[in-house]
Protein backbone atom coordinates (compact mmCIF):
# COMPACT_ATOMS: atom_id res chain seq x y z
CA UNK A 1 0.00 0.00 0.00
CA UNK A 2 1.62 3.53 -0.80
CA UNK A 3 0.61 6.14 1.64
CA UNK A 4 0.57 10.44 0.64
CA UNK A 5 3.29 11.71 0.99
CA UNK A 6 3.34 15.98 1.09
CA UNK A 7 6.77 17.90 1.98
CA UNK A 8 7.09 21.25 2.47
CA UNK A 9 10.01 23.37 1.75
CA UNK A 10 9.64 26.75 3.85
CA UNK A 11 11.61 28.97 2.19
CA UNK A 12 11.83 32.52 2.62
CA UNK A 13 14.75 35.45 2.66
CA UNK A 14 17.35 33.65 1.54
CA UNK A 15 20.15 34.15 -0.32
CA UNK A 16 19.93 30.51 -1.43
CA UNK A 17 17.38 30.50 -3.68
CA UNK A 18 18.95 27.50 -5.67
CA UNK A 19 18.04 25.75 -2.69
CA UNK A 20 14.00 25.97 -2.79
CA UNK A 21 13.85 24.92 -6.48
CA UNK A 22 15.98 22.28 -6.95
CA UNK A 23 13.86 20.70 -4.26
CA UNK A 24 10.97 21.12 -6.35
CA UNK A 25 12.86 19.85 -9.25
CA UNK A 26 13.79 16.48 -7.42
CA UNK A 27 10.37 15.91 -5.95
CA UNK A 28 8.23 16.86 -8.85
CA UNK A 29 10.17 15.31 -11.43
CA UNK A 30 11.46 12.29 -10.19
CA UNK A 31 8.63 10.55 -11.51
CA UNK A 32 7.44 9.65 -7.78
CA UNK A 33 3.93 10.94 -8.05
CA UNK A 34 3.03 10.39 -4.22
CA UNK A 35 5.15 13.42 -3.25
CA UNK A 36 2.53 17.29 -3.16
CA UNK A 37 5.49 19.81 -2.91
CA UNK A 38 4.90 23.38 -1.58
CA UNK A 39 7.25 26.31 -1.56
CA UNK A 40 6.62 29.29 1.05
CA UNK A 41 8.12 33.00 -0.30
CA UNK A 42 6.90 35.59 2.10
CA UNK A 43 8.67 37.97 -1.08
CA UNK A 44 6.19 38.74 -3.96
CA UNK A 45 9.10 38.01 -6.53
CA UNK A 46 11.18 34.42 -7.39
CA UNK A 47 15.28 35.53 -6.83
CA UNK A 48 15.23 35.80 -2.69
CA UNK A 49 18.08 38.06 -1.99
CA UNK A 50 19.78 38.05 -5.08
CA UNK A 51 17.23 41.03 -5.85
CA UNK A 52 18.62 44.35 -6.69
CA UNK A 53 15.04 46.09 -6.78
CA UNK A 54 14.91 49.54 -7.23
CA UNK A 55 14.93 52.16 -4.23
CA UNK A 56 16.90 49.44 -2.26
CA UNK A 57 19.09 52.37 -2.00
CA UNK A 58 17.19 54.53 -0.05
CA UNK A 59 15.60 52.11 2.08
CA UNK A 60 18.19 49.99 3.91
CA UNK A 61 16.61 48.55 6.97
CA UNK A 62 13.14 46.82 5.15
CA UNK A 63 11.30 43.79 6.42
CA UNK A 64 12.07 40.90 3.98
CA UNK A 65 8.79 41.14 2.57
CA UNK A 66 9.29 44.82 1.30
CA UNK A 67 9.76 45.40 -2.52
CA UNK A 68 13.10 47.30 -1.60
CA UNK A 69 14.16 44.17 0.55
CA UNK A 70 17.92 43.32 -0.90
CA UNK A 71 21.22 41.41 0.43
CA UNK A 72 23.12 42.29 -2.37
CA UNK A 73 24.87 45.36 -3.29
CA UNK A 74 25.06 47.40 -6.79
CA UNK A 75 28.57 46.23 -8.24
CA UNK A 76 28.89 42.77 -6.87
CA UNK A 77 29.53 39.79 -8.29
CA UNK A 78 29.69 36.01 -7.52
CA UNK A 79 32.89 34.93 -5.58
CA UNK A 80 32.41 31.26 -7.41
CA UNK A 81 32.06 30.38 -11.16
CA UNK A 82 28.85 29.93 -13.09
CA UNK A 83 29.63 26.41 -13.27
CA UNK A 84 29.56 25.80 -9.60
CA UNK A 85 26.30 27.57 -9.09
CA UNK A 86 24.22 26.41 -11.83
CA UNK A 87 21.65 23.87 -11.07
CA UNK A 88 21.03 20.48 -12.59
CA UNK A 89 19.66 20.17 -16.11
CA UNK A 90 20.26 23.91 -16.61
CA UNK A 91 23.24 25.51 -17.20
CA UNK A 92 23.72 29.33 -17.08
CA UNK A 93 23.62 30.75 -20.93
CA UNK A 94 26.48 30.59 -23.08
CA UNK A 95 28.46 33.69 -23.34
CA UNK A 96 28.49 34.14 -19.31
CA UNK A 97 31.23 35.15 -17.49
CA UNK A 98 32.53 33.08 -15.47
CA UNK A 99 31.95 35.65 -12.32
CA UNK A 100 28.85 37.16 -12.86
CA UNK A 101 26.75 39.52 -11.70
CA UNK A 102 23.64 40.03 -9.40
CA UNK A 103 21.35 40.16 -12.51
CA UNK A 104 22.50 37.55 -14.55
CA UNK A 105 21.97 35.31 -11.73
CA UNK A 106 18.45 36.69 -10.91
CA UNK A 107 17.81 35.87 -14.44
CA UNK A 108 19.09 32.47 -14.60
CA UNK A 109 16.90 31.81 -11.35
CA UNK A 110 13.57 33.02 -12.55
CA UNK A 111 14.51 31.05 -15.95
CA UNK A 112 14.59 28.03 -13.96
CA UNK A 113 11.79 28.17 -12.66
CA UNK A 114 10.11 28.83 -15.81
CA UNK A 115 11.63 26.20 -17.28
CA UNK A 116 10.73 23.62 -15.11
CA UNK A 117 7.76 25.11 -14.36
CA UNK A 118 8.35 25.44 -10.74
CA UNK A 119 5.66 28.64 -10.16
CA UNK A 120 2.92 26.97 -9.90
CA UNK A 121 4.02 24.97 -6.35
CA UNK A 122 5.62 28.56 -4.95
CA UNK A 123 3.12 30.58 -2.72
CA UNK A 124 4.53 34.35 -3.15
CA UNK A 125 3.88 36.95 -0.24
CA UNK A 126 3.39 33.80 2.22
CA UNK A 127 5.16 34.17 5.26
CA UNK A 128 5.62 31.00 7.81
CA UNK A 129 4.42 31.82 11.29
CA UNK A 130 4.81 29.28 12.87
CA UNK A 131 5.61 25.23 12.61
CA UNK A 132 5.86 22.86 15.33
CA UNK A 133 5.82 18.71 15.45
CA UNK A 134 2.82 16.58 15.93
CA UNK A 135 3.72 14.74 19.12
CA UNK A 136 1.37 11.59 19.53
CA UNK A 137 -0.04 11.87 16.05
CA UNK A 138 -1.75 8.45 15.05
CA UNK A 139 -1.87 8.90 11.10
CA UNK A 140 -0.76 5.66 9.50
CA UNK A 141 1.40 7.32 6.85
CA UNK A 142 5.07 5.68 5.97
CA UNK A 143 6.62 9.01 7.16
CA UNK A 144 5.44 8.06 10.80
CA UNK A 145 8.05 5.78 11.02
CA UNK A 146 10.49 8.03 10.32
CA UNK A 147 9.39 11.12 12.21
CA UNK A 148 6.03 13.70 12.73
CA UNK A 149 4.18 15.33 11.14
CA UNK A 150 4.30 19.29 11.29
CA UNK A 151 1.74 21.76 11.63
CA UNK A 152 2.43 24.51 9.76
CA UNK A 153 0.81 28.15 10.30
CA UNK A 154 1.27 30.84 7.32
CA UNK A 155 0.13 34.46 6.46
CA UNK A 156 -1.07 35.36 3.04
CA UNK A 157 0.66 38.76 3.38
CA UNK A 158 -1.80 40.04 0.29
CA UNK A 159 -4.65 39.19 2.14
CA UNK A 160 -3.93 39.46 5.80
CA UNK A 161 -4.96 36.00 6.46
CA UNK A 162 -3.63 32.52 8.58
CA UNK A 163 -4.53 29.33 7.33
CA UNK A 164 -2.62 26.08 9.15
CA UNK A 165 -2.08 22.87 6.89
CA UNK A 166 -0.14 19.40 8.51
CA UNK A 167 2.55 18.16 6.24
CA UNK A 168 4.46 14.64 6.69
CA UNK A 169 7.95 16.53 6.10
CA UNK A 170 9.31 20.16 5.94
CA UNK A 171 12.75 21.29 4.57
CA UNK A 172 14.71 24.92 6.20
CA UNK A 173 16.13 26.71 3.47
CA UNK A 174 15.61 30.14 4.77
CA UNK A 175 19.66 30.06 4.44
CA UNK A 176 21.82 32.23 6.92
CA UNK A 177 22.09 35.85 5.02
CA UNK A 178 19.04 37.50 6.78
CA UNK A 179 20.07 38.71 10.44
CA UNK A 180 23.27 40.27 11.14
CA UNK A 181 25.70 39.49 13.71
CA UNK A 182 27.20 42.20 15.54
CA UNK A 183 29.83 41.17 17.65
CA UNK A 184 30.98 43.44 20.27
CA UNK A 185 33.89 45.54 19.67
CA UNK A 186 36.55 47.34 22.17
CA UNK A 187 34.54 50.60 22.61
CA UNK A 188 32.74 50.78 19.14
CA UNK A 189 29.98 52.76 21.57
CA UNK A 190 31.83 55.42 22.16
CA UNK A 191 31.76 56.57 18.44
CA UNK A 192 29.30 58.86 17.38
CA UNK A 193 29.46 58.48 13.19
CA UNK A 194 27.82 56.30 11.25
CA UNK A 195 27.67 52.20 12.14
CA UNK A 196 26.70 50.16 8.82
CA UNK A 197 26.58 46.49 8.23
CA UNK A 198 27.61 44.87 5.11
CA UNK A 199 23.79 44.14 4.53
CA UNK A 200 23.45 47.75 4.06
CA UNK A 201 26.07 48.55 1.33
CA UNK A 202 24.59 49.21 -1.72
CA UNK A 203 26.82 52.10 -3.87
CA UNK A 204 30.80 52.93 -3.32
CA UNK A 205 29.55 56.62 -4.45
CA UNK A 206 27.98 57.06 -1.09
CA UNK A 207 31.33 56.69 0.57
CA UNK A 208 33.05 59.04 -2.14
CA UNK A 209 35.95 60.87 -0.31
CA UNK A 210 35.53 59.44 2.63
CA UNK A 211 37.36 57.62 4.95
CA UNK A 212 35.77 54.46 6.06
CA UNK A 213 36.97 51.55 8.45
CA UNK A 214 35.66 48.19 7.88
CA UNK A 215 35.73 45.44 10.63
CA UNK A 216 36.46 42.07 9.14
CA UNK A 217 38.51 39.74 7.00
CA UNK A 218 36.52 37.59 5.00
CA UNK A 219 35.01 37.67 1.48
CA UNK A 220 32.85 40.03 1.98
CA UNK A 221 35.32 42.44 3.63
CA UNK A 222 37.56 41.72 0.60
CA UNK A 223 34.92 42.47 -2.19
CA UNK A 224 33.32 45.60 -0.79
CA UNK A 225 36.41 46.89 -0.18
CA UNK A 226 37.60 46.59 -3.06
CA UNK A 227 34.63 48.11 -4.53
CA UNK A 228 34.67 50.86 -2.41
CA UNK A 229 38.35 51.87 -3.35
CA UNK A 230 37.30 53.44 -6.78
CA UNK A 231 35.26 56.19 -4.77
CA UNK A 232 36.87 56.24 -1.28
CA UNK A 233 39.54 58.40 -0.05
CA UNK A 234 40.81 56.18 2.34
CA UNK A 235 39.70 52.31 3.83
CA UNK A 236 41.49 50.94 6.94
CA UNK A 237 40.59 47.10 7.18
CA UNK A 238 40.82 45.88 10.54
CA UNK A 239 40.47 42.27 10.64
CA UNK A 240 41.60 39.40 13.79
CA UNK A 241 43.67 37.19 11.27
CA UNK A 242 47.46 37.65 9.78
CA UNK A 243 48.10 37.87 6.43
CA UNK A 244 47.09 40.23 3.54
CA UNK A 245 43.74 40.00 1.94
CA UNK A 246 45.03 42.09 -1.00
CA UNK A 247 48.51 41.94 -3.02
CA UNK A 248 50.68 44.85 -2.04
CA UNK A 249 50.03 48.40 -3.62
CA UNK A 250 47.27 47.18 -5.54
CA UNK A 251 45.06 49.59 -3.45
CA UNK A 252 47.12 51.85 -2.52
CA UNK A 253 44.10 53.62 -0.47
CA UNK A 254 43.69 50.66 1.69
CA UNK A 255 45.45 50.12 5.19
CA UNK A 256 45.91 46.87 6.88
CA UNK A 257 45.58 46.39 10.84
CA UNK A 258 45.01 44.76 13.58
CA UNK A 259 41.29 44.92 15.35
CA UNK A 260 40.80 48.81 16.69
CA UNK A 261 41.92 49.20 19.90
CA UNK A 262 39.02 51.34 21.17
CA UNK A 263 37.20 54.83 19.71
CA UNK A 264 36.53 58.12 20.34
CA UNK A 265 33.20 60.25 19.03
CA UNK A 266 35.11 60.70 15.72
CA UNK A 267 38.08 58.46 15.74
CA UNK A 268 39.63 54.96 15.70
CA UNK A 269 42.62 54.48 17.72
CA UNK A 270 44.22 51.47 16.32
CA UNK A 271 46.89 49.41 18.11
CA UNK A 272 49.36 50.85 17.86
CA UNK A 273 47.77 54.25 20.03
CA UNK A 274 47.22 55.93 16.36
CA UNK A 275 44.14 57.72 16.22
CA UNK A 276 42.35 58.12 12.84
CA UNK A 277 39.21 60.18 12.02
CA UNK A 278 36.74 58.13 10.10
CA UNK A 279 33.28 59.47 8.35
CA UNK A 280 32.21 55.78 8.66
CA UNK A 281 32.34 52.25 10.00
CA UNK A 282 31.07 49.06 7.94
CA UNK A 283 31.03 45.92 9.82
CA UNK A 284 31.80 42.96 7.39
CA UNK A 285 30.96 40.43 10.57
CA UNK A 286 28.34 37.94 8.83
CA UNK A 287 25.53 37.08 9.91
CA UNK A 288 23.43 34.31 12.57
CA UNK A 289 21.25 31.95 11.89
CA UNK A 290 17.91 32.96 13.04
CA UNK A 291 13.87 31.08 12.99
CA UNK A 292 12.09 32.82 15.01
CA UNK A 293 9.19 30.67 13.15
CA UNK A 294 9.86 27.29 14.88
CA UNK A 295 8.25 26.43 18.28
CA UNK A 296 10.01 25.51 21.17
CA UNK A 297 8.81 21.99 20.33
CA UNK A 298 10.86 22.07 17.52
CA UNK A 299 13.55 21.60 20.18
CA UNK A 300 15.88 23.24 17.61
CA UNK A 301 19.15 25.51 18.77
CA UNK A 302 19.93 28.00 15.94
CA UNK A 303 23.37 30.66 16.97
CA UNK A 304 25.93 32.56 15.16
CA UNK A 305 27.18 29.52 13.28
CA UNK A 306 25.68 26.68 14.42
CA UNK A 307 21.96 24.72 14.04
CA UNK A 308 21.25 21.87 16.24
CA UNK A 309 20.86 19.26 16.77
CA UNK A 310 21.56 17.69 13.57
CA UNK A 311 22.65 14.01 11.81
CA UNK A 312 25.16 14.67 9.09
CA UNK A 313 24.46 18.45 9.63
CA UNK A 314 21.20 18.09 7.75
CA UNK A 315 18.24 15.70 9.55
CA UNK A 316 17.36 17.02 12.12
CA UNK A 317 18.22 14.03 15.04
CA UNK A 318 15.05 14.30 17.00
CA UNK A 319 12.11 14.51 14.29
CA UNK A 320 13.96 13.44 11.04
CA UNK A 321 11.20 14.67 9.09
CA UNK A 322 12.76 18.40 9.33
CA UNK A 323 15.83 18.83 7.37
CA UNK A 324 17.97 22.20 7.18
CA UNK A 325 19.98 22.31 3.28
CA UNK A 326 23.05 24.01 2.83
CA UNK A 327 24.19 24.79 5.92
CA UNK A 328 27.52 23.17 4.82
CA UNK A 329 29.69 25.81 4.48
CA UNK A 330 33.01 25.77 2.33
CA UNK A 331 31.22 23.92 -0.14
CA UNK A 332 30.18 24.59 -3.67
CA UNK A 333 26.69 25.47 -3.62
CA UNK A 334 25.63 23.11 -6.49
CA UNK A 335 26.87 19.65 -5.71
CA UNK A 336 26.20 20.17 -1.74
CA UNK A 337 22.71 20.92 -2.46
CA UNK A 338 22.29 18.16 -4.81
CA UNK A 339 23.44 15.27 -2.48
CA UNK A 340 21.79 16.94 -0.08
CA UNK A 341 18.27 16.94 -1.46
CA UNK A 342 19.14 13.83 -2.74
CA UNK A 343 20.03 11.89 0.78
CA UNK A 344 16.93 13.19 2.47
CA UNK A 345 14.44 12.19 -0.29
CA UNK A 346 15.73 8.74 0.38
CA UNK A 347 15.45 8.87 3.71
CA UNK A 348 11.76 9.65 3.03
CA UNK A 349 11.46 6.68 0.49
CA UNK A 350 13.08 4.71 2.92
CA UNK A 351 15.95 3.66 1.18
CA UNK A 352 18.12 4.90 3.60
CA UNK A 353 17.82 3.52 7.01
CA UNK A 354 18.96 6.01 9.57
CA UNK A 355 20.54 5.43 12.97
CA UNK A 356 18.68 5.52 15.77
CA UNK A 357 18.12 9.13 17.90
CA UNK A 358 20.83 8.83 21.07
CA UNK A 359 23.42 7.55 17.94
CA UNK A 360 22.60 10.39 16.21
CA UNK A 361 22.76 12.94 18.97
CA UNK A 362 25.90 11.75 19.85
CA UNK A 363 27.04 12.04 16.05
CA UNK A 364 26.08 15.72 16.52
CA UNK A 365 28.26 16.75 19.41
CA UNK A 366 31.05 14.16 18.78
CA UNK A 367 31.22 15.59 15.29
CA UNK A 368 31.11 19.22 16.39
CA UNK A 369 33.49 18.92 19.45
CA UNK A 370 36.04 16.79 16.84
CA UNK A 371 35.95 20.03 14.65
CA UNK A 372 36.35 22.66 16.44
CA UNK A 373 38.84 21.73 19.34
CA UNK A 374 40.99 20.81 16.25
CA UNK A 375 43.61 23.98 15.91
CA UNK A 376 43.41 23.00 12.20
CA UNK A 377 39.61 22.26 11.93
CA UNK A 378 36.51 24.31 11.94
CA UNK A 379 36.31 27.67 14.34
CA UNK A 380 32.88 27.98 16.55
CA UNK A 381 31.18 30.73 14.03
CA UNK A 382 31.68 27.80 11.32
CA UNK A 383 30.44 25.28 13.05
CA UNK A 384 29.73 23.41 9.93
CA UNK A 385 32.42 24.11 7.80
CA UNK A 386 34.02 21.46 5.99
CA UNK A 387 37.67 22.15 4.08
CA UNK A 388 37.70 20.85 1.17
CA UNK A 389 39.05 16.84 1.52
CA UNK A 390 36.29 16.68 4.25
CA UNK A 391 33.74 17.73 2.38
CA UNK A 392 34.43 15.63 -0.49
CA UNK A 393 34.43 12.45 1.94
CA UNK A 394 31.16 14.01 3.21
CA UNK A 395 29.39 14.05 -0.26
CA UNK A 396 31.06 10.89 -0.79
CA UNK A 397 28.93 9.28 2.00
CA UNK A 398 25.68 10.56 1.33
CA UNK A 399 25.96 9.36 -2.28
CA UNK A 400 26.88 5.71 -0.85
CA UNK A 401 24.36 5.65 1.44
CA UNK A 402 21.36 6.99 -0.38
CA UNK A 403 23.15 5.19 -3.89
CA UNK A 404 24.11 7.50 -6.02
CA UNK A 405 27.14 9.47 -8.07
CA UNK A 406 27.52 12.47 -5.41
CA UNK A 407 30.20 14.58 -8.10
CA UNK A 408 31.76 14.18 -11.71
CA UNK A 409 35.46 13.75 -10.94
CA UNK A 410 36.15 17.89 -12.63
CA UNK A 411 34.20 18.96 -9.58
CA UNK A 412 36.56 18.96 -6.52
CA UNK A 413 39.32 20.21 -9.66
CA UNK A 414 36.66 23.20 -10.25
CA UNK A 415 36.42 24.02 -6.51
CA UNK A 416 40.48 23.98 -5.95
CA UNK A 417 41.24 26.24 -8.55
CA UNK A 418 37.78 28.51 -7.78
CA UNK A 419 39.19 28.70 -4.16
CA UNK A 420 42.92 29.28 -5.33
CA UNK A 421 41.72 32.37 -7.04
CA UNK A 422 39.29 33.66 -4.12
CA UNK A 423 42.27 33.49 -1.62
CA UNK A 424 44.96 34.76 -4.02
CA UNK A 425 44.69 38.31 -2.81
CA UNK A 426 44.69 39.24 -6.41
CA UNK A 427 40.75 40.99 -6.82
CA UNK A 428 41.13 40.46 -10.76
CA UNK A 429 40.09 36.79 -10.01
CA UNK A 430 37.03 37.66 -11.26
CA UNK A 431 38.23 38.70 -14.97
CA UNK A 432 39.35 34.87 -15.21
CA UNK A 433 37.44 32.41 -17.01
CA UNK A 434 36.98 29.62 -15.09
CA UNK A 435 35.30 27.08 -17.07
CA UNK A 436 33.92 23.18 -17.01
CA UNK A 437 34.72 21.51 -20.33
CA UNK A 438 33.20 18.25 -19.29
CA UNK A 439 32.92 15.94 -16.62
CA UNK A 440 36.92 15.16 -16.03
CA UNK A 441 38.33 18.54 -17.37
CA UNK A 442 37.97 22.51 -17.18
CA UNK A 443 39.58 25.55 -18.37
CA UNK A 444 41.30 28.19 -16.83
CA UNK A 445 42.28 31.34 -18.46
CA UNK A 446 43.69 33.84 -15.60
CA UNK A 447 43.26 37.30 -16.31
CA UNK A 448 46.76 39.78 -16.72
CA UNK A 449 45.30 42.67 -15.17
Amino acid sequence: MQYPLRGIKRLSRTLRRSVEMQIIFYKCHSGDAKYEVVLFEQANRIGGVWNYPAGCEENLEQDPASPFYSRMYKNMRTNLPTDLMCLEGFPFPQGSRSYCDVQTVNNYLEGYAKHFHLSEHIKLSHRIVNIAPQIGDKENTRVAAIGPRWTVTYEDLQQSSETSEIFDAVLICTGKYHSPYIPEISGLKHYRGPILHSSEYRDPEQFRTKTVLVIGGGPSATDITTDMATTAQQIIVAKRKNGSLFHKNQLPNVLETTMPKTFNEKEVVLEDGCSVPIDTVLLCTGYRFNFPFLSEECQVEASRGRVSPLYRHLVHCVYPSMAFPLLVALVPITPLLDCQVKYFKAILDGQVQLPSTDDMLLYNASDYHRRTSDPKGSPRQVAHGLPEEAAWAYLNELGKEAGFDPYDPVVPQLTKAAFEAIFSGNPAYKEHLLHRIDANSFKHIKATA
